[in-house]
């Protein structure tokens, strides 16, 4: 089990370089003084400015000190139990956040910054053995090593969620709840804003939609698919066919040749992940089909890098600040032993136009 702690910094790159670094504080990497700062800078491979950041973060966690004339000195290993507080947060993640999408370390950050500021301890968690099949071990052991801990959990498996439901432990759901569960939760409102994507490429004229989905899917998912099903049923001759994709940019890649050698190949596309826009993006690309001459996309997520390709696809922004701004609100709720007035709380994401929507080509 490793655990990480608070990331005062909004720059990503400097926080990844501060998890990895208290990662290898806690492993015993250094047990007396730190190397250089170009030492670090080429062992990890950033700059000398990014390590001496993430040397900040440690030095104000005081898990390092600088002495005058010498080299950083190890003051506190990095992973030791502190005493619990009374206003304690602790996000729970099944692997390091350098693995996460930036969309999720924005609103993370906005999390923790608003806790911290509100007087809160932050703790980030990383633990991959809770988010196995049977977590009640691992859970057991987190739940006493922070007690009284209020639990952020994010991409939470349902065992996670029914144990913390079953054991009262406090917890907030950064995303969505499994069937069955009733914890307190913040969500994008998956569903309305894939009916309103389904009214969008209807409005415009497309008769025949294809949904690129995972295989296995989250809880949002599902209410996405249902939003986009319901869209389409609203209105006489629409079609849809539902495409799983596995994990993989060749499943992306596979699932598009078979929809383009179609005898009807559909003339929009919805995709449920930024990643899947921008492997479909590329392959119609290569294959010299035209976006959105010969088929509009439409992604439902976003990540920053969307903003780089040309076309700009079309998709749904969320806003980290909102985000953070309802779950800092529950977790603090929660702390103070009041009861919830309202368990579920969703957001509209922003609809941004793009350039890959138009109207489907003129059969010839």
């Amino acid at each position: 089990m490793k655990e990480t702690h608070p990331l005062p910094l909004r720059t990503s790159l400097p926080i990844v370089v501060a998890s990895s670094l208290r990662e290898r504080l806690a492993q015993g990497d250094w047990l007396h003084l730190l190397p250089g700062e170009l030492e670090l800078a080429r062992e990890l491979q950033v700059g000398r400015n990014t390590v001496r950041a993430a040397l900040a973060v440690l030095e104000k966690e005081g898990i390092i000190r600088t002495a005058n004339g010498r080299r950083r000195e190890v003051v506190a290993r990095a992973g030791t139990p502190r005493p619990p507080l009374a206003n304690t947060a602790a996000l729970l993640l099944p692997g390091p956040l350098h693995t996460l999408p930036p969309s999720a370390l924005l609103w993370m950050d906005h999390l923790r910054s608003r806790l911290q500021a509100a007087d809160w301890q932050w703790l980030t968690v990383v633990d991959a053995t809770a988010f196995r099949r049977a977590p009640a071990p691992a859970l057991e052991a987190l739940a006493a090593r922070h007690p009284g801990a209020v639990w952020v959990l994010f991409r939470s498996t349902a065992a996670i969620q029914r144990w913390f439901e079953k054991s009262g432990t406090r917890a907030v759901i950064a995303g969505s709840c499994h069937s069955g569960v009733n914890l307190p939760q913040v969500d994008t409102d998956f569903r309305a804003a894939s009916r309103h994507a389904a009214a969008r490429l209807l409005g415009l004229g497309h008769r025949r939609l294809a949904v690129l989905a995972p295989v296995v899917p989250f809880p949002g998912d599902e209410e996405s698919l249902q939003g986009f099903q319901e869209g389409v049923a609203a209105v006489d001759g629409a079609s849809l066919r539902r495409f799983p994709i596995r994990d993989s940019k060749a499943s992306v890649i596979q699932t598009l040749r078979a929809l383009l050698a179609a005898r009807e190949p559909p003339t929009a596309i919805f995709t449920l992940e930024a990643r899947h826009t921008a492997t479909a993006m590329t392959f119609l690309t290569q294959q010299r089909v035209q976006v959105p001459g010969d088929i509009s996309l439409l992604s439902r997520d976003h990540d920053g890098f969307l903003n780089l390709l040309v076309p700009e696809p079309a998709r749904y922004e969320r806003q980290p600040e909102a985000f953070a701004k309802k779950l800092g609100h529950l977790v603090r709720v929660l702390g103070s032993g009041v009861p919830l007035k309202q368990q579920l709380h969703l957001i509209m994401p922003t609809f941004v136009r793009g350039e890959t929507l138009a109207r489907p080509p003129v059969p010839r």
